[in-house]
């Protein structure tokens, strides 16, 4: 009896990560395209496309940011910003990563993100696991402080 209920607790891993590996990779492929459609007029093919969206994510973190900040306080905007940023947390922890970066990495068939110079200035090795661990960290920390300050927003 035992037995059987570790196979269906297999089976039943084995499918979620089915599923979170083929949404992972539909959303890859939507930001492959959302790029391509972007960055038409840039010459050089999917590579420079590709850079194109690597120099935009990091514009578009900070204008998130900004969005939030320069929102008046209990705005709606800063409740869906909010909203945002638990999303892409949540599809970070679930994904593994930021799909963006992984779309990145497929036009430019490089494994370089966003990340490398900052880990580097550190002095910290990149690789994958380090790379994960600062995308989900970091993440986590802009969300975790959105979160406070609209908390302050009805505290103060």
């Amino acid at each position: 009896m035992e037995n059987d209920a570790e196979k269906s607790e297999t089976l039943q891993q084995r499918d979620t990560a089915v599923v979170l590996r083929q949404l992972r990779e539909s959303l890859v492929e939507l930001f492959i395209a959302i790029a391509r459609a972007l960055f038409f007029w840039i010459p050089g093919g999917d590579v420079a496309k590709g850079k194109a969206l690597m120099a935009c994510h990091p514009i578009f973190i900070v204008c998130v940011i900004a969005f939030f900040f320069f929102a008046p306080h209990r705005s709606p905007l800063r409740f869906f910003i909010i909203i945002f940023t638990l999303l892409v947390v949540a599809s970070q922890w679930l994904l593994g990563g930021c799909v963006v970066t992984r779309a990145e990495q497929r036009l430019t068939g490089s494994k370089e993100t966003i990340l490398d110079p900052f880990l580097k200035l550190a002095h910290i090795p990149v690789n994958r696991e380090t790379r994960n661990a600062a995308t989900i960290g970091g993440s986590t920390a802009i969300c975790t402080i959105l979160i406070w300050a609209y908390a302050c927003d009805y505290w103060h």
